[in-house]
């Protein structure tokens, strides 16, 4: 482990943590104290990855790279409290942008491996059953990063209304944030686009 820009890196691999170093480095400065980057590079078993990521966000905010190989592990890591997503392969800007959206505590998912989030489960399903129509939209929208004054202008619907779907939405998918509701909104599919980089 190491702190590098006040960022906390962990990483299963040599590489893996000279290329953060290096990235991190070349990062604008910016105040990002609880955010924690876990490069996983496969030499970790896939369990171990996801009780480490399931402690780190107890304090930190999580941003997650991994081998492409390794996506189909993004629901469990997103479950397990990750709010970032990133290939090994990834280019200095998009680092940046995932970091900028994770220390904002939005969700970042590469578009490599939002594919591994969009299959629709039963309980997707159910979920989406449970609820309305102008409630997936409303959580669309919050989802994206909007706030419910915005969401509420979209929708021409006053902020107060929209402030009841969202509470209302909280108590159906048992929620507790903004951070969570994004995740539970990528889990279910409802939420299906290019990666978030707007604030939370």
């Amino acid at each position: 482990m190491r702190v590098l820009s006040e960022v906390t890196v962990f990483a299963d691999r040599p590489e893996l943590q000279e290329k953060v170093t290096r990235m991190l480095s070349e990062a604008p400065q910016r105040s990002l104290t609880d955010v924690a980057v876990l490069a996983f590079g496969g030499a970790t078993p896939v369990e171990q990855l996801q009780h480490c990521v399931s402690r780190l966000s107890r304090s930190y905010r999580v941003l997650v790279v991994l081998p492409e190989q390794a996506f189909d592990q993004v629901p469990e890591l997103l479950r397990a409290g990750a709010l970032g997503f990133l290939g090994t392969g990834c280019d200095q800007q998009e680092f940046h942008d995932a970091l900028a959206v994770v220390a904002r505590g939005a969700v970042y998912v590469t578009s490599g491996s939002r594919a591994a989030l969009t299959g629709v489960s039963a309980e997707s399903e159910s979920v989406q059953q449970l609820l309305t129509r102008r409630e997936q939209e409303v959580l669309r929208w919050i989802a994206d990063g909007y706030t419910h004054s915005q969401a509420a202008r979209r929708m021409g619907l006053s902020a107060a209304t929209v402030d009841t779907y969202v509470k209302r939405i909280r108590a159906k998918l048992e929620v507790r944030n903004k951070a969570e509701l994004t995740r539970k909104a990528i889990e279910l599919g409802i939420v299906r686009r290019e990666p978030l980089l707007t604030a939370a």
